[in-house]
């Protein structure tokens, strides 16, 4: 039986607004069992935004959307409480599940140094009644689910050789199928009707004349990267769980992104898309602007306005120098650059 819950708000409380110095992401909580967020405050700009903590199967923002929320920023300054900002957000429900939405700029003569209140209020959210605490499992993906049902009831081979920097790995086709829209157009044999980038990358895939040749081995895929990457990308399909660095605990994350989105692995593209916005710094955003941004519109946005942020800092490393020496390796260069002061 559900409840209808007229306001529901989560609040954080910061000592000493004017003295916050690195980025905030507040601890995830929930509005239902399975709906989970996450507030984000960005001091240099005060600047304050809700984001849905993203679980496996959602795309688009569905269910989220029934609610209304109102973001809002306050300080306390000797008993005195001053409403700096408060704005009601209505997202549609077809809105991109990785979009947050809040402000990106207050006006910083604004604050006197108080106790910082940020949060935010959902209003009239449905829940679900329970008469005992429960206890929360990060749902499984629904694809996961079918691939590893027919794993045990049709007990297949491993049919799909990858060939790993010269090694031969074996995986299960109905596993692969499920998991990625690319293998299973690939496998379905309708790869000539789907999307631009699987045909581009058809070259990958090699297919067997027989089924019954090669130890029963129906295709051979060239695999881009190396063993650990390939053995973390495996390990996702198979279980859902991700491995953001290598064996040396360098960032793998781009190279996650690119996989995810060569194999249409939605999930993965968009929990590696988070990843970047966490992981940028003074001396990678000059690398992901001018190198992977053009090959990705959708991750613009955040990462140009780091480097607008920190241009001075930026201008002067070692990286930015490194791609002034290597310009033509970096095409878009001068469509991006003018575009650095981009609020």
């Amino acid at each position: 039986m559900s409840q209808k819950i007229s306001q529901l708000k989560y609040q954080i409380n910061i000592h000493n607004s004017l003295e916050i110095k690195e980025n905030f992401f507040s601890p995830i909580f929930s509005t239902s069992n399975n709906m989970f967020w996450q507030l984000a405050f960005f001091p240099e700009n005060f600047g304050l935004f809700l984001s849905p903590v993203i679980c496996p199967d959602e795309i688009v923002w569905g269910e989220r959307s029934k609610s209304n929320f109102t973001l809002y920023i306050k300080e306390i300054k000797e008993d005195i409480r001053n409403d700096i900002y408060s704005n009601t957000f209505t997202v549609p429900s077809d809105a991109n599940i990785s979009d947050g939405y809040g402000i990106d700029k207050i006006d910083r003569t604004l604050f006197v140094n108080g106790e910082l209140e940020i949060g935010v209020i959902f209003n009239n959210i449905e829940v679900e009644e329970c008469n005992k605490r429960k206890k929360y499992d990060y749902p499984t993906p629904s694809g996961l689910i079918e691939a590893w049902k027919e794993q045990l009831m049709e007990n297949p081979s491993d049919d799909v050789e990858f060939n790993v920097e010269g090694e031969k790995f074996y995986v299960c086709s109905s596993i692969l199928s499920k998991r990625s829209k690319y293998f299973a157009k690939i496998f379905s044999g309708n790869w000539a009707e789907t999307v631009e980038n699987v045909t581009n990358n058809i070259n990958d895939i090699h297919f067997e004349s027989s089924p019954e040749q090669h130890n029963k081995v129906k295709y051979r895929i060239d695999f881009p990267e190396g063993q650990c990457i390939f053995s973390i990308i495996m390990e996702y399909l198979y279980t859902n769980q991700v491995k953001w660095k290598n064996n040396n605990n360098q960032s793998i994350t781009v190279k996650l992104f690119r996989l995810a989105d060569k194999y249409l692995l939605s999930d993965l593209r968009n929990r590696a898309k988070f990843r970047i916005y966490a992981e940028l710094g003074i001396s990678n955003v000059c690398e992901i602007l001018f190198g992977l941004v053009p090959k990705y519109e959708d991750l613009k946005g955040p990462v140009l306005k780091f480097m607008a942020r920190h241009f001075e800092e930026v201008s002067q490393s070692e990286e930015f120098n490194d791609i002034l020496k290597n310009l033509p390796k970096y095409p878009y260069f001068s469509d991006i650059y003018p575009e650095k002061h981009c609020n």
